[in-house]
């Protein structure tokens, strides 16, 4: 009972359409995916975020994969940025459609796209642990807002190999007690082991103080590829129950219900 709900399409930074990401779950025997494509941004305009314009035919791909692939449960969501002051707008985009699932992200700490490819001789020359502080606070605020079902790749700040040279527990703390408060869960990531970080998202520790705050989880691959869906989840089915997980999150309508881990692999 493979589930992999992060994945892109063409419409922003990845390749292919729904029915492209459902006939290679099929192939890979992954039972469910989530279409989670970025956001259309109202207060920015960048490269890879859906157009708004484009919502109707990204929700219209998705019926048509689940029409050609009744074995397969679809999901119809969104990958939502977090920004100060974004949760109005975020609240008027999710009465746009009847959707089944959220994902939360921080991309952007101020006007710094942290995780773009440019973004690396930022990193080389700036003060990494002020930037993972700064991170994980916005984290935290998007947690607390209760608009998302689950935070990915939730250490994402790690995904260029820059570390703090301070304990980063005590950053993690404040943002997974506001996933429990909200009944929000975290992603375990795939994506990170084909990044120069080399490591899952999260990391043990990271998901260790999750399993014992009682923070739940989902998977995902964060898919540009219909190649990559349910790419390296025995990994990451290993590493959950390394934390001490014994169940995941599914989705459907943004109601969430609990299958045991053992049927993940």
């Amino acid at each position: 009972m493979l589930c992999d709900y992060h994945t892109h399409t063409r419409l922003t930074d990845g390749q292919g359409e729904p029915c492209d990401y459902a006939r290679a779950a099929v192939a890979a025997g992954v039972a469910e995916i989530a279409c989670t494509d970025h956001m259309p941004f109202a207060s920015r305009h960048t490269h890879w975020h859906m157009r708004m314009d484009d919502l109707p035919l990204y929700a219209g791909w998705v019926e048509a994969a689940r029409k050609e692939f009744p074995q397969l449960r679809i999901l119809l969501g969104l990958e939502l940025d977090y920004l100060p002051g974004i949760e109005a707008e975020l609240r008027e985009l999710q009465r746009r459609q009847e959707w089944d699932f959220f994902l939360g992200s921080v991309h952007y700490i101020g006007d710094w796209n942290h995780d773009a490819p440019e973004a690396v001789a930022r990193w080389r020359d700036c003060d990494v642990d002020a930037a993972w502080t700064a991170y994980f606070k916005l984290l935290t605020d998007a947690a607390r807002t209760g608009l998302y079902d689950s935070m990915a790749h939730p250490d994402l700040v790690k995904k260029f190999g820059f570390r703090p040279k301070c304990d980063p527990t005590p950053l993690f703390e404040p943002f997974l007690k506001a996933c429990a408060e909200t009944g929000t869960a975290i992603e375990v990531s795939t994506a990170g082991l084909h990044k120069p970080c080399k490591e899952i998202y999260p990391s043990l520790e990271m998901l260790k103080l999750a399993r014992s705050l009682g923070v739940p989880i989902t998977f995902g691959s964060d898919a540009h590829l219909a190649r990559d869906v349910g790419r390296d989840f025995d990994k990451a089915v290993a590493l959950a129950k390394a934390a001490g997980y014994s169940e995941f999150c599914r989705f459907w309508k943004r109601e969430r219900q609990f299958q045991p881990l053992n049927q993940a692999e």
